[in-house]
């Protein structure tokens, strides 16, 4: 951790436990040695204006930048180790957030997280660009719960708000260089201060590189290997009393092997009809991945954001955030997920999706502060427009020649209207892949128009009750907002279709004009919340709060499909305490909410294109949560923080078909399933009745009483730190961490195959500081018994596997800090 003052380290150490109304997670921070009165704390704007944690009633809990630093958290996927009631799934290189059982259900693009990403105010709305800009941070806030009234879209689980550092008025700079196993090496720095007529800056930037976690055996290349720069430059300018004008512009570049989907066994097993395709190039070790080209990512993306404050009073001010992202980026995964290049006109499987996307987004707030009423009111609008190109085939580059032969040869049903052979020709095809002569098309090629315009009217307003009504540390909360999104989507595509005999395959077409769909959401959530401070250390709440996310498109291959909105209503209550002159910390709190439509996303067998994408809505889920988490200083030199969660969240009505249940999968060209001669139907079960077992025939499942996806049970996470003072030679500090998860079910099958089962995780560290606390040097070592441990799993129906991707094995290293 880089050293700060002792005002300021006392804040983080506040930070380390408390969360303000049911987040269990802790903010460890390096703890301050001036005694049990310190009355340091944190401050937050959860409720977009400046509060100390532990008054604020929402539920959010805050971890600053210098203690991700020293956890070696430098993306989304490891603040779960901090914030046990998250949980962070990752497949094709997607941002899987997950808070109470709300998050991502898709790994198509186009849909919306179920949380909300916020960098400085301004929201984020793709998933893959969600893993672009935790550094140089200030701190990181995490708000569970619908944050409908302030946070607004696709807010329904909550929100991870980055607040990144800014410029100061004297010169600072900071530096921190770390190597570790794998070839890690991690080099920050950042710088600021004064420059001309009370102009300020920063600058800051990081590089992180690392050798792979693993290899392809057949073809030598790295896998999940790291290689990622960026940037982040702010300019603020004053503008007189309490005013002034920030830009900020930030630049992330990514170029590696670390998209990789893991082979994980068949999906299949003991179905002779649906074998895996890739047999003979599978991978032995699991970390390891044979693939025909290497599993990468390469994103770039910009932004500008334009922040604008002004004093217009001592009681009124106004905020104004801008901002403009661009984002592109290009994944290549292998579906097969094995080194045998299939030469099988369906069993070409090497998929590339590319991306690109421009958001514009515009808040502009009017805030009022006064001894008995706070309040902000704004409007909010929101543009996005996603161009996404997805493709099966050959290479990332061409497809097979005889591609060429189809086109002319086989007839095209285009917009399910009959034409004649070579209905499409060899150009048309090239183009919607992306490809140019001498280039041959690839089977499957998608290009997708996916479009949204959000508005929104929002207010929340605190009435302190005791200088209203005389109500003595009773205040009252009111909040509401109004909003209007509008989606469309088009999904022109061309697929060459293939049987086991290929002299009937044909070319199926869909333009944009038959695909486009277009639909306006409309929605209002209130939030109302009733607190009371008991004593200076004693907070008690109840909040009723609603959460909305509208519905949206997907790129799927003629799809028309736009789901309905998800919509919660949710319950909490807590209470926010400390004891033995603030020696201890405990916070508790309790939620019910009910949750109708949840979007959820997965891929089946079978179809013209080898699988069919499924974009659809659960009918109700509902979920029961207890959350906890404390801090204990019995000495200036001992700390003690941790956090507990329980969350019962499960599918109340949700009925639909799995992917994993045999005769769900229709293969042209082959005999349909036979029960008898195939008595396992698959090694996970079958889950259907009898009567459809008898007619070999689809069928759907209800799974009410199944938990939903990314839910464990229950989430902990502890920390013991420890300062030995050495004098004018500074200090060491040993830390220890255990953190983990019962089990996790990456589906809503509730099937350990497609999960992960209960662990626990240790890490631990030493550092020494410096008497100044402006250097320090730092040893650690995560995951010490290097468990292997799946951060998601994928049912790839085009390669008839389960795909997996994991957490990161044991690392260790060394890190050096200073600043001044």
């Amino acid at each position: 951790m880089a050293f700060v003052q002792p005002k300021l380290r006392a804040r983080l150490t506040l930070s380390a436990a408390v969360l303000a109304l049911c987040a269990p997670a802790t903010a460890f921070a390096q703890d301050a040695s001036d005694g049990a009165s310190n009355d340091g704390e944190i401050i937050v704007t959860a409720q977009k204006r400046e509060q100390s944690l532990q008054d604020v009633s929402v539920a959010v809990s805050a971890v600053s930048g210098d203690d991700l630093a020293e956890a070696g958290i430098s993306n989304l996927q490891d603040i779960q180790q901090v914030v046990p009631t998250v949980t962070f799934g990752n497949d094709f290189n997607q941002a899987k957030v997950f808070i109470r059982g709300v998050g991502a259900n898709t790994s198509t693009t186009g849909s919306s997280t179920g949380v909300a990403l916020h960098v400085d105010g301004v929201y984020i709305a793709r998933a893959e660009a969600q893993l672009t800009s935790l550094f140089d941070l200030e701190r990181v806030e995490v708000l569970r719960g619908p944050q409908g009234s302030l946070y607004g879209r696709n807010a329904v689980g909550g929100s991870v708000n980055l607040i990144t550092r800014k410029p100061t008025d004297v010169l600072t700079m900071d530096a921190r260089l770390s190597y570790g196993s794998y070839n890690a090496v991690t080099a920050e720095a950042g710088v600021g201060g004064p420059l001309v007529g009370g102009i300020l800056f920063r600058v800051a930037g990081k590089v992180e590189t690392r050798d792979g976690y693993g290899e392809d055996p057949f073809n030598g290349w790295d896998v999940d290997n790291l290689n990622r720069k960026m940037v982040r430059g702010q300019i603020l300018i004053p503008l007189g009393a309490d005013s002034d004008f920030t830009v900020a512009g930030e630049y992330f570049r990514q170029k590696d092997n670390s998209g990789g989907v893991h082979y994980a066994g068949p999906a299949f097993p003991g179905v002779a009809r649906l074998p895996e395709l890739g047999v003979g190039g599978y991978a032995t070790n699991p970390r390891d991945l044979g693939s025909d080209e290497p599993p990468s990512v390469n994103t770039e993306t910009y932004s500008f954001t334009g922040t604008l404050n002004l004093g217009l009073s001592d009681n009124l001010s106004f905020t104004n955030i801008a901002n403009y992202r661009k984002f592109d980026t290009q994944l290549i995964q292998d579906l097969d997920t094995s080194a045998i290049v299939n030469q099988l006109p369906r069993a070409t499987t090497v998929q590339t999706r590319t991306i690109d996307s421009e958001q514009w987004s515009n808040e502009a707030q009017l805030k009022y502060n006064s001894t008995s009423i706070n309040a902000v009111v704004g409007l909010y609008y929101f543009n996005e427009k996603q161009r996404p190109r997805d493709q099966v085939g050959l290479s990332s580059t061409t497809g097979m020649a005889s591609n060429a032969t189809v086109l002319l040869t086989r007839p095209t049903v285009r917009d399910g209207v009959f034409i004649g052979p070579g209905g499409t020709t060899l150009a048309q095809a090239l183009e919607m892949c992306g490809f140019t002569a001498p280039n041959f098309p690839n089977r499957v090629c998608l290009r997708s128009k996916l479009d949204t315009e959000a508005y929104a009217a929002f207010g929340q307003v605190n009435f302190d009750l005791g200088e209203i009504a005389g109500l003595s540390g009773v205040s009252l909360k009111l909040g509401g907002r109004y909003s209007r999104e509008k989606v469309s989507s088009a999904n022109p595509s061309i697929i060459m279709t293939a049987n086991a005999n290929p002299a009937v395959s044909t070319v199926l077409v869909t333009t944009e004009a038959a695909t486009f769909r277009e639909k306006t959401f409309k929605d209002f959530t209130p939030e109302i919340g009733l607190s009371w401070a008991a004593s200076d250390d004693i907070l008690l709440y109840y909040t009723y709060s609603e959460g909305f996310k509208a519905g949206s498109g997907e790129n799927a291959a003629g799809s028309t499909t736009i789901v309905r909105p998800e919509k919660m209503k949710n319950h909490e209550i807590g209470a926010k305490m400390q004891f033995l002159d603030r020696r201890v910390t405990l916070n508790i709190a309790g939620y019910h909410y009910k949750l109708d439509d949840l979007q959820i996303n997965k891929t089946v067998g079978g179809g013209p294109a080898g699988f069919t994408t499924i974009f659809e809505n659960a009918a109700k889920t509902s979920a029961t949560g207890v959350e906890a988490d404390f801090l204990i200083r019995p000495v200036d030199n001992f700390r003690f923080s941790g956090g507990i969660s329980y969350t019962d969240s499960k599918y109340d009505d949700f009925i639909t078909l799995d992917p994993l249940y045999a005769p769900n999968v229709a293969v042209p060209g082959q005999p349909a399933y036979n029960a008898i001669t195939n008595p396992d139907l698959t090694a996970f079960g079958a889950p259907c009745s009898s009567d459809a077992l008898n007619a070999n025939a689809p069928c759907n499942i209800q799974l009410a009483g199944n938990p939903t996806r990314n839910s464990p049970k229950w989430s902990y996470s502890f920390r013991t730190e420890f300062d030995i003072p050495l004098g004018d030679s500074g200090m060491i500090t040993l830390s220890g961490d255990m953190y983990g998860k019962s089990n996790v079910y990456f589906t809503e099958f509730e099937r350990l195959q497609e999960g992960q089962e209960a662990y626990t995780l240790f890490d631990a560290g030493i550092k020494w500081s410096s008497a100044d606390e402006n250097l320090y040097v730092q040893g650690y070592v995560k995951n010490i018994g290097d468990e292997l441990l799946k951060s998601s799993t994928f049912a790839i129906s085009t390669g008839r596997v389960i795909g997996v991707t994991y957490l990161p094995p044991r690392t260790y290293g060394v890190a050096v800090g200073y600043r001044f």
